[in-house]
């Protein structure tokens, strides 16, 4: 790993893969449902006529996008498409309710 000035340290591929790797199906979830729920309220408020688009767009591209990263890093695909339901329909959901009540709680104080 390289060291910048100031200590910081660059992460490489391989670290990048090892902590896509050591995700489980419930630290996947809370990752996804942290950058759904951040990234739908920044585009909701940027945006507000998509918001119901956006609880569903988003937190399906946050699930796929962070399943599929190891595969896209250089790890063996084979077993990921017999997995990816499994991982990815939880993911999505967990990203998917709190993006609701984003967009919800947003649409009750706009009209407020």
């Amino acid at each position: 790993m390289q060291v910048l000035p100031f200590g910081h340290k660059v992460v490489g591929m391989q670290q990048m893969k090892d902590l896509l790797d050591s995700l489980s199906i419930w630290s996947g979830a809370f990752v996804v449902a942290v950058v759904s729920g951040t990234v739908v309220w920044l585009l909701a408020w940027m945006f507000p006529a998509l918001r119901k688009l956006w609880v569903v767009i988003v937190p399906f591209a946050v699930a796929f996008c962070l399943y599929w990263s190891p595969v896209w890093l250089g790890n063996d695909p084979s077993e990921y498409h017999a997995w990816a339901g499994v991982f990815i329909v939880p993911w999505f959901l967990a990203g998917a309710i709190p993006a609701a009540a984003i967009v919800y709680i947003l649409q009750k104080r706009s009209v407020q």
